[in-house]
């Protein structure tokens, strides 16, 4: 669940230097040094993943739920019927498992992955994973702004 539209949102500022992505579908990281987002072993700086894509900012977990490898090199597609063509999609580069950019609900696979692909999403599949945590951006005087839970 998301958090409500309204005044009420924890907006907090992401350091100087860090820039949104240019290149369209190529998930880039913003470091936001936040400590509720930081991680010792697996996100040591609290960063978050960003994509451009169709004109949109999508902002979510840098890592994928199922298999936790970073997802920077995830493939961005294009909506379908199983986000009803309101929202791209998300597939981790790993272990395929596929994601709603909406609101980060887990879609049906899209690739096999060939034989590695395979193994590696037969063992992550046996594993129960939520959705792709999603992310508000915004700006403020020239500063980026995310609102964290």
């Amino acid at each position: 669940q998301g958090p409500s539209l309204g005044s009420s949102l924890n907006w907090c500022p992401i350091p100087a230097g860090q820039t949104l992505p240019t290149t369209e579908g190529k998930v880039g990281f913003l470091d936001t040094n936040l400590p509720t987002m930081k991680n010792g072993n697996t996100n040591p700086t609290g960063a978050v993943a960003a994509v451009r894509y169709d004109d949109n900012i999508y902002c979510f977990a840098s890592a994928c739920p199922s298999c936790q490898v970073p997802l920077s090199k995830a493939k961005i597609l294009p909506a379908n019927e199983e986000t009803k063509q309101r929202a791209p999609r998300l597939t981790c580069d790993f272990c395929k498992a596929t994601y709603s950019l909406g609101d980060g609900s887990k879609l049906q696979t899209t690739e096999s992955g060939g034989i590695l692909g395979g193994v590696v999403k037969s063992i992550f599949a046996s594993q129960s994973s939520g959705p792709l945590k999603l992310y508000k951006l915004g700006e403020q005087k020239g500063k980026l702004l995310i609102v964290v839970d």
